[in-house]
C-alpha cells in the first residue's frame, strides 16, 4: 500500500536521564535529525548535562520515507565530538492520527538505555493541504456596491441609475432674504399741531447751502427775526 505524501513538522522538546559524557563540568548536548535525505542539525544546548531542553522545530517534506532517526552528540571544543546515544522511530502513529508524542529512548553503542528524547510529530498530507488551499483561495462574495437599503442576499440587485451633477457653470444662488435683513423703515417725524417744526428739523428738512449767503440775505430755512422797535423817519407829531 503507497503512503500518501505530506509534510512532517518535528519538535526536538527535551532530553532527559541522557549519558554523561563529560568528567568535569557539565556535557553541552545536541541532535542530528535525519528523514530520508533531509538531515537538520539542532542548536546545542550549553551545560544542558543529562537533561537538556531545545524546543526546537523541524520541517520535512515526505514522499514515502517512514522513519526518523536521531543520533545526540556532546559538542566538545577541543576534540571530537562524543555520541551521547542515538534512536530511530516510526511514523506510523504520526500518519495514522495526525500528530503524536513520543518518548524515544536513546540507546548507547553498547545497546544500552540511557534516559530519553521527547518530540512532537504533527502529519499533514498533501490532500488535506491542497484542500485548505483551494478553501483559502476562493474569492468572498461581496456586496454589490451602491446596494439600496431594501436589498438581500436572495433578491436580485436593482438596477442602478447614473444621476450626472449639474454642470459646474451654472450657479444657483439662494434667495436675497436668506443673506440680508430687510430694508428699515423711518420712523415717522412727530407732527406738532399749530406750531412750527423745531430747529433741528428746519436744518434736516432744508440745509444749508455749500456757499455762503450774501450780506444781508436770508439763509433758507431759518426764520427772519424781526426787532420790536419800530424806527419813525420824519415828524409824526401834529403841527403846532
Amino acid at each position: 500500500m503507497a503512503l500518501d505524501a505530506g509534510e512532517l513538522t518535528l519538535t526536538l522538546e527535551f532530553g532527559q536521564g541522557l549519558k554523561d559524557q563529560d568528567w568535569f563540568g557539565k556535557q553541552d548536548p545536541y541532535c542530528i535529525i535525519k528523514c530520508g535525505s533531509q538531515t537538520y542539525r539542532s542548536k546545542t544546548c550549553t551545560d544542558g548535562g543529562k537533561n537538556p531542553v531545545w524546543n526546537e522545530l523541524f520541517r520535512f517534506n515526505i514522499i514515502n520515507e517512514n522513519d526518523v532517526s536521531i543520533v545526540c552528540k556532546d559538542e566538545d571544543t577541543l576534540g571530537r565530538d562524543d555520541i551521547i546515544g542515538s534512536a530511530t522511530f516510526t511514523l506510523a502513529k504520526a500518519r495514522e492520527q495526525g500528530s503524536a508524542r513520543l518518548q524515544v529512548p536513546m540507546m548507547s553503542k553498547k545497546g544500552k538505555q540511557h534516559g530519553f528524547i521527547s518530540v512532537y510529530l504533527v502529519y499533514s498530507t498533501n490532500s488535506s493541504m491542497k484542500e485548505a488551499t483551494q478553501a483559502s483561495s476562493e474569492p468572498l462574495h461581496a456586496m454589490p456596491p451602491y446596494a439600496p437599503a431594501y436589498y438581500s442576499p436572495g433578491a436580485p440587485p436593482a438596477a442602478h441609475v447614473a444621476v450626472p451633477p449639474p454642470p459646474h457653470h451654472i450657479f444657483m444662488a439662494p434667495p436675497a432674504a436668506a443673506y440680508y435683513p430687510p430694508p428699515y423703515a423711518a420712523a415717522p417725524m412727530p407732527h406738532y399741531a399749530g406750531h412750527p417744526l423745531p430747529y433741528y428739523g428746519a436744518i434736516l428738512a432744508a440745509p444749508y447751502p455749500l456757499s455762503a449767503p450774501a450780506p444781508g440775505a436770508h439763509a433758507p430755512g431759518r426764520p427772519q427775526k424781526h426787532s420790536s422797535l419800530e424806527v419813525t423817519v420824519g415828524g409824526g407829531g401834529d403841527d403846532e
